[in-house]
């Protein structure tokens, strides 16, 4: 057997059977290997920023590794943005590359480089260079267990061709993954002294972090908001990749924010599965206000107490231990008087959205109504996505979100996403900008069959650019001029360019056409592209404040005055 095949045995051993790759010459023993392993599907795209974009989003769907294939060192520098973007969000993503022969890595040979695991270290839990044929299996084993163990994160590994095409004696079967039980237990006794803060609390509020969605702890979550009768926030859009509250229960109290009036009175604050914080400016005030005590959970100790002091810090799992103050919370009464919304509010359809162009927020209220109840939205639509949370229902398991920056990386993930969830419509809501960086990506869509709808809110601008000189208060204020902003002319025909990677689109810009767009969109049995003409102004942003508790609120404020 040859080295690259026992790589393919080992992935199927540990249940793999995709790997999404963008190969060259260098690749030839791996792609020789597949023709005798037809239940390994190899998933090929266009640049490699799409092929780690894809076993990203397959990785976040399934909670495993997800594997891609890079040529060489050119794929590999291709490819970093995407790796950036899976470590910032703590996405096992595998890639394996085939570099070009042993004999010529010390020669300065054609796509050599200096250390190649090197390129990738920095944005990886490990990075190795295989040289052994008989070793590959087993180093494919360590690199899945480390990828998928917490932290979550990418591995990385190089294979010079000649390595994989050695021929070795390997055991049969191949051995396959250590599985690791990674549900940490909280200590008791720490458990008891949360529970007494929470019982004394004047003012407690509950945030969401992404470790609520990983750990399967939503439902354990929400009953204890309703058991404190304590405000349930989202973890901030800035540093989550998932959504973690379900936006319709009466506990849902919006986006986490040390603005927000109900954090600003907090006196304990229950921080589950968060990180906290990430900044995008210098901050202006301390994300944990400093009247507040806060309780701080999370299974990465990198992140408990990372930038503001925790009073109680835990390395746990976030189910277990919410599992376990309702335990030690039983038969607890809230305070009389403590604010509680009678109903959850559905996000009201914004006043605007029969505007011509339509804003944002009216593209979201319209997108919530026509989409299936179980679509998933990949979220990448950068100034558009407040109004996105704002006027689209969410709940876990239904959006995706990358803290990581680098662009290009909404649709390829969807895509993923679909393989991995092939009964579940799924709709990428990515810019105009943020689409160009990784267009191509609708080949593979059309080529694997893959039927995810593209909805594009197009504002014909980097308008985050914009925002930012608009911040700066600089000469491009002064004088109303913004370079490096515009996107036309020449207008860009994304419609005719989607066509011509083979997927059919339209073309909308008020409430009426958006609608009609997006019903044709979700009746296709394939993948279809809406551009949406939206409003290019800055925007309104997002609520902070959840409809209902922010009604409470007012009347709570006239009450007082």
């Amino acid at each position: 057997m040859r080295a690259a095949a026992t790589l393919l045995e080992t992935l199927l051993q540990n249940q793999i059977g995709t790997i999404f790759g963008l190969p060259g010459s260098t690749e030839a023993p791996l792609l020789d290997a597949l023709l005798d392993y037809p239940q390994v599907r190899y998933v090929l795209a266009l640049h490699e920023s799409i092929v780690v974009g894809m076993a990203d989003g397959w990785a976040r769907a399934t909670g495993r590794p997800g594997i891609c294939n890079l040529h060489t060192t050119v794929g590999t520098a291709n490819g970093l943005t995407g790796l950036y973007n899976a470590w910032r969000d703590g996405s096992p993503v595998v890639a394996i590359a085939t570099h070009k022969h042993s004999r010529i890595l010390g020669r300065d040979g054609f796509c050599v480089g200096p250390d190649l695991p090197e390129w990738a270290r920095p944005v990886t839990k490990w990075a190795w260079q295989g040289i052994h044929g008989d070793q590959v299996s087993e180093e494919i084993n360590r690199a899945l267990k480390v990828a998928a163990a917490v932290p979550q994160s990418p591995v990385y590994l190089s294979y010079p061709e000649d390595v994989l095409a050695e021929e070795v004696t390997v055991a049969s079967p191949l051995a396959s993954t250590t599985a690791l039980s990674e549900a940490y237990a909280p200590d008791p006794a720490e458990v008891n002294r949360v529970a007494e803060l929470l019982r004394g609390a004047r003012a407690p509020v509950i945030v969401a972090g992404d470790e609520v969605y990983r750990t399967g702890a939503a439902q354990a979550v929400l009953r204890l908001a309703e058991r404190l009768r304590a405000p349930l926030l989202q973890e901030s859009r800035r540093s989550s990749v998932f959504w973690n509250v379900d936006t319709t229960t009466p506990a849902y109290a919006g986006e986490y924010s040390s603005r927000h009036p109900l954090v600003r009175q907090a006196d304990v604050i229950l921080a589950l599965g968060c990180r906290l914080s990430m900044e995008f400016y210098p901050a202006k005030a301390p994300d944990v206000p400093p009247g507040a005590r806060l309780v701080h959970v999370h299974r990465d100790a990198w992140e408990v107490g990372k930038l503001y002091r925790a009073e109680v810090g835990l390395v746990a799992d976030v189910r277990r231990l919410a599992e376990a103050l309702l335990d030690r919370l039983e038969g607890y009464v809230p305070p009389a008087g403590r604010p509680w919304p009678e109903r959850a509010q559905s996000p009201a359809r914004p006043q605007d959205a029969a505007a011509e162009p339509i804003s944002p927020a009216g593209l979201a209220a319209i997108l919530g109504a026509v989409a299936p109840q179980d679509t998933v939205v990949v979220d990448e639509a950068i100034r558009s996505s407040p109004a996105l949370l704002t006027h689209y229902p969410m709940r876990p398991g239904n959006y995706f979100h990358s803290s990581g920056g680098g662009l290009g990386w909404g649709l390829p993930a969807a895509l993923g996403i679909q393989m991995a969830w092939p009964s579940r419509p799924v709709a990428a809501v990515v810019g105009d900008g943020s689409l160009l960086f990784a267009i191509q990506a609708l080949w593979t869509a059309v080529r694997e069959g893959l039927p995810v709808k593209v909805i594009v809110p197009n504002n014909r601008k980097y308008l985050a650019v914009k925002a930012g000189l608009v911040e700066y208060q600089g000469n491009a204020v002064a004088r109303n001029q913004f370079p490096g902003v515009d996107l036309t002319p020449p207008n860009l025909d994304l419609v005719h360019l989607a066509q011509g990677f083979g997927v059919p689109g339209r073309v909308a810009a008020t409430a009426e056409t958006v609608e009609a767009a997006l019903t044709w969109a979700f009746a296709q049995p394939g993948p279809a592209l809406v551009d949406v003409l939206v409003r290019d102004d800055l925007g309104e942003g997002g609520a902070l404040v959840a409809p209902a508790w922010s009604a409470l609120i007012q009347s709570q404020a006239a009450t007082v005055r």
